[in-house]
C-alpha cells in the first residue's frame, strides 16, 4: 500500500484523528484499495460519487454507489460505520435537551436511505429532555395507518408533556397530504385534552422538510 510521505493514516489517527481528511478516515476504515485503484483514490472516489460525509451519512450505499473497487467486503464495512454514527448522534441527542435543529438533522440521517414511508414518533419529558425518537410504523397511510391511539399509548407510557411526529415522503416533494393532515390535527386534539403538546409534524422531502405547525417548509419559516 502506497501512502504519500509521512505518517499514514492509520498511525496518524493514534494521536491526531482530527486532523485527518475525510478521505483519510475513509481509507482508515476499508483499509486497502483493490486491484489497480490504490486506497486513496478509492476513498476520494467514494466521497465524490456521495457528494461528500453529509451525502454518504444519507446515501443507500448499496445501490446507489456504483464504484470500481467497492465490493461487498467495503461497503459492508461502510454500513457498519454509518450505523454507528446514526446511533451515535441518537445518544447524544438524548443526552442533552430537547433542540428541533438537532432532531431534524438527525432524522434527515434516519430518513434519507429509506424507500419506504417511515414514521418517527419523539417524546419529550416534562424537563425539556428528549425521550425517544423512533421509528413506530413502516409504509404508507394506506398501507398500515398510524393509529393515534398506539401513538397516544407510547407517549403517555413515556411519561411525556410533548411530542413531535414525522415521517418521509421518500422520492418525493415534502408537502402534505390530506390524509397527512389529518393525523396531525387529530392528534393534536387528543393529546391536547390529556395535557400534552403536539409540537409539529414534520415531513422529510427531496425538497426539505415541511412542517405542519407553521404550514410552510421550514428553511421558508
Amino acid at each position: 500500500m502506497h501512502w504519500d510521505l509521512g505518517p499514514d493514516p492509520r498511525t496518524r489517527i493514534q494521536y491526531d484523528a482530527e486532523g485527518l481528511e475525510d478521505w483519510e478516515l475513509i481509507a482508515v476504515l476499508l483499509g486497502r484499495g483493490s486491484r489497480g485503484l490504490s486506497i486513496k483514490d478509492l476513498s476520494r472516489d467514494i466521497l465524490r460519487a456521495s457528494q461528500g460525509l453529509g451525502g454518504l451519512l444519507s446515501s443507500d450505499i448499496a445501490r446507489s454507489l456504483n464504484i470500481v473497487g467497492l465490493g461487498k467486503a467495503k461497503v459492508t464495512t461502510l454500513l457498519a460505520a454509518l450505523e454507528l454514527s446514526r446511533r451515535l448522534k441518537y445518544k447524544s441527542i438524548r443526552m442533552t435537551g430537547y433542540n428541533p435543529v438537532d432532531l431534524c438533522e438527525y432524522l434527515r440521517t434516519l430518513f434519507s436511505p429509506l424507500k419506504r414511508e417511515c414514521f418517527v414518533l419523539a417524546t419529550i419529558s416534562p424537563a425539556g429532555n428528549l425521550l425517544r425518537a423512533e421509528i413506530v410504523s413502516r409504509g404508507s397511510l394506506e398501507e398500515v395507518g398510524v393509529l393515534p391511539r398506539d401513538l397516544v399509548r407510547i407517549i403517555l407510557n413515556d411519561e411525556a408533556t410533548q411530542a413531535v411526529l414525522a415521517h418521509n415522503h421518500p422520492g418525493m416533494l415534502c408537502y402534505p397530504s390530506q390524509e397527512d393532515w389529518d393525523v396531525y390535527l387529530r392528534l393534536k386534539e387528543i393529546l391536547s385534552d390529556l395535557d400534552v403538546d403536539l409540537l409539529d409534524h414534520w415531513i422529510f422531502g427531496i425538497d426539505g422538510i415541511f412542517s405542519c405547525k407553521h404550514s410552510t417548509r421550514l428553511d421558508e419559516s
